[in-house]
């Protein structure tokens, strides 16, 4: 019988990859007879799409080790390649792993990760990029911008997230001017920030009833209509409370695919893919998928036993 070759990719920058033993632990946890494994470890994040690109391409299984950046990316290359996807979260919030079901605990994961079974997976698309949890643009990119300036200077902690964002509010923000396609219907409108939701775990934070209606069956789209800086914070306060759906600012919808374009001269657009900026051509194109991407997660009845 034919060995399985099994890549693992890890970023050693996540808020728990950097462990000196890292490594030893996952192999540690690793069953003998797992596979042939290879690992790969770049140095520089600008590097990991082009070693995605080598993993995927001998591998028969891929494993994602690291944040839900690092997921991402590792997916994206996964998808391409038709191969299954493992993950093992070192992040700070690990919100693709937390939603699968996949034990935060480094040597559960890994063992989950060799010996469970790949299942279809539903993920958001846009222009042709995966992401899990979110893209979005508007003030929300300028928050997550804010957040990469001060952790750099803090240190990664949700205490500064939260803090980058409440500061960011007190800002200037954008007023964007949108043509939205969905459902064979147009809308013009002009919004402050768009958030498109792949994962019921940022949605929930919205409006859980809203979280439930999306969950593994579409896209989560809350749109934040144009308005004054005290309206984003009463906005932001009822968001703690889960009830950001009661703002008449706001605009909760479930989409299965949607045309996005913004009126403005430069054609392409900064937006937040799971909590990674990058610029996108405009128009953007969305898409909620079911089934094209695999991975080794518990089975759902299973984990609820």
């Amino acid at each position: 019988m034919t060995q399985r070759t099994i890549a693992i990719v890890v970023n050693a920058r996540s808020a728990n990859g950097r462990d000196d033993d890292l490594r030893a632990r996952i192999e540690a946890a690793l069953p003998p007879e797992a596979g042939r494994l290879l690992w790969f470890q770049p140095r520089k994040a600008s590097r990991l799409d082009r070693v995605c690109q080598r993993a995927t391409t001998v591998a028969d299984l891929v494993i994602a080790v690291g944040g839900d950046g690092t997921v991402r990316t590792v997916a994206q290359h996964a998808r391409a390649r038709g191969k299954p996807l493992a993950i093992i979260p070192t992040g700070t919030y690990n919100l693709v792993a937390r939603h699968l079901g996949i034990p935060l605990d480094v040597a559960e994961a890994a063992r989950l990760a060799v010996t469970g079974s790949a299942r279809p997976t539903p993920c958001g698309d846009i222009n042709g990029l995966l992401f899990f949890n979110h893209a979005a643009f508007g003030l929300y990119t300028r928050i997550i911008a804010a957040r990469e300036r001060h952790t750099a200077v803090l240190g990664r902690s949700r205490v500064t997230a939260v803090l980058s964002g409440i500061a960011t509010l007190f800002n200037r923000y954008p007023i964007l001017k949108l043509r939205l396609t969905a459902d064979g219907e147009t809308k013009h409108g002009h919004a402050n920030a768009v958030f498109f939701g792949a994962n019921p775990l940022p949605l929930a934070a919205v409006d859980a009833e809203f979280a439930t209606q999306c969950d593994g069956r579409a896209l989560g789209l809350v749109l934040m209509r144009h308005q004054g800086r005290r309206h984003v914070l009463a906005a932001a306060f009822k968001a703690l409370f889960g009830r950001l759906s009661d703002a008449p600012t706001f605009e909760l919808t479930a989409l299965q695919d949607a045309t996005i374009d913004i009126l403005r001269h430069r054609r392409r657009l900064r937006v937040s893919i799971d909590g990674e900026l990058i610029k996108c051509r405009l128009p953007l194109q969305l898409q909620y998928q079911t089934g094209a991407l695999q991975v080794v997660r518990p089975d759902p009845l299973e984990s609820k036993a």
